[in-house]
Formats: structure tokens, sequence, C-alpha cells
């Protein structure tokens, strides 16, 4: 594990590596981006990224995935469509308004964990051990929580994050609440996938999901744009009223 006294400097350093930053250490967004979007668990083709994307040209995107083949195929240009889910990513966007940070996220406090590739992995792979799905190899991987990324976010310029959507095989409540006081205090949408039957030792419930984020203050949205448990949170509903916030998802 990481040194807590040395963990700061260390997400940063990981950070820099894949996303510009500012002199003081903090994301560096150009002020035409008027939006801000995350994206937890691309697969390996990132199609909800490319559907916000391909429909908004002031956004950006911050993509996180562990599995360094799924970030391959998607820097590449992937070109296998997923039948439900939609276009894959066009690689021009990569480096321009879509960032990909190839770690996973989680509640401890750094290091490096296993996580399990699934044979033919299609977005299967977990930081859990899977019950049904045949395991190809385990690798480790490094593991940040969200609150890590947020303490370099530029909030004095970019003061809220319209949208996460997480789709992380069991991972998903666990990254919600790594995110701190953050989420409820700069995150408007999110959407979590409940899946807490095909992993070992999940606690990833729809219940389970729906209390904590309903603890936090979140209200349950049932907005015909997304199909996983969607969350808004109430305290921004009046940035709601001066700029349309757009969300999409498919599961």
């Amino acid at each position: 594990m990481f040194c807590s006294s040395t963990y700061g400097n260390v997400m940063q350093q990981f950070i820099a590596s894949h996303i510009p930053l500012r002199e003081d250490g903090k994301i560096d967004i150009p002020p035409y981006i008027k939006h801000i979007k995350l994206d937890i668990g691309l697969s390996y083709n990132a199609p909800m990224s490319q559907q916000w994307l391909s429909h908004e040209s002031d956004l950006w995107v911050f993509g996180f995935e562990p599995n360094l083949n799924s970030v391959n195929t998607i820097k590449q240009g992937a070109i296998k469509r997923h039948p439900s889910h939609g276009d894959p990513l066009n690689p021009c966007y990569v480096g321009e308004s879509f960032f990909v940070i190839p770690c996973a996220l989680g509640l401890l406090s750094g290091g490096f964990v296993n996580f399990y590739i699934t044979q033919g992995d299609c977005g299967c792979s977990s930081l859990y051990q899977p019950k049904y799905f045949a395991v190809e190899k385990v690798v480790e991987v490094p593991l940040f929580r969200l609150s890590n990324f947020f303490d370099l976010f530029p909030f004095d310029t970019h003061p809220v994050i319209e949208y996460i959507k997480i789709d992380a095989q069991g991972s998903d409540l666990d990254i919600a609440k790594s995110a701190g006081n953050y989420l409820a205090e700069r995150v408007i949408y999110i959407t979590i996938e409940a899946e807490n039957d095909q992993y070992k030792n999940t606690i990833n419930s729809g219940n389970d999901i729906d209390h904590y984020m309903k603890s936090i203050g979140f209200i349950r949205d049932f907005s015909q744009d997304t199909k996983d448990p969607t969350y808004f949170n109430p305290r921004f509903l009046d940035y709601i009223k001066k700029d349309k916030v757009k969300i999409f998802q498919r599961g």
C-alpha cells in the first residue's frame, strides 16, 4: 500500500501522466468547456462516452477503466459495436475531450489490488471474484478513491460534475461511497448499476444503493434516458433551471 503521507502526491503524479494539470496541481480544463461527466467502467469501447460526446460540443469526459486491454482498444479505436449499448468511442476524442484513467476505484486507501479478467471479456471483469464467469487471469491494478480524483478537480472554475455513470461489476456502491462528501456537494446526477449476485462478497444490491443515496440527500430519478438506478441531487435545482443537463445510460 502507498504510505498515507505520500498518497496525495502519488495520485497527482498518476493523474498528471494521463490528464493535463495546472501549475497549482489541479486539472487544467479550458474555459469553453461547460459540462463535465464521469464514465466509470468503460468496457472495451466506451459507448456511453461516445453517446455523450457526439451530442455535446462543450463537454469533457473523464473515463476510468482498470483493464489495460480495454484501455488500449479504446485508444486505438474499437470497431466492435455492442448490440444494446451503442457505438464505440471515436478515437478522435481521446486526449481532446475524453481522458481515460487506467485505474480501479474503491474504498481502500490506495495501492494495488487483484483484478479478475474474465474470458472473452465484454465488460465482465471485476475487482470481485466472479461466481459464474470463467477467469482468464488475475492481474494487479492501481486503486484509488474517487475522492482522490476530486481533490485534484478544479471546482474553482467548474463547480459541478453534472453526471456520473458507474458500471463496475459489483464495485459500484463502493465507488460512490469513495467519493466522500464530494458526491453530495458537487454531483448533480449519478447512475449506479445494481449487481449483487454474480460476484462474491459484494454489497451492491438495489436496496443497498437506494438506502445509501437517500441517506446523503439524493432523490431517485426515473428518467427514460437511463436504465440503471439513477439519482438526482436536489441541491442543484437552481443550476438545472439555468443550464440544461443531459444524461443518458444503457446497461
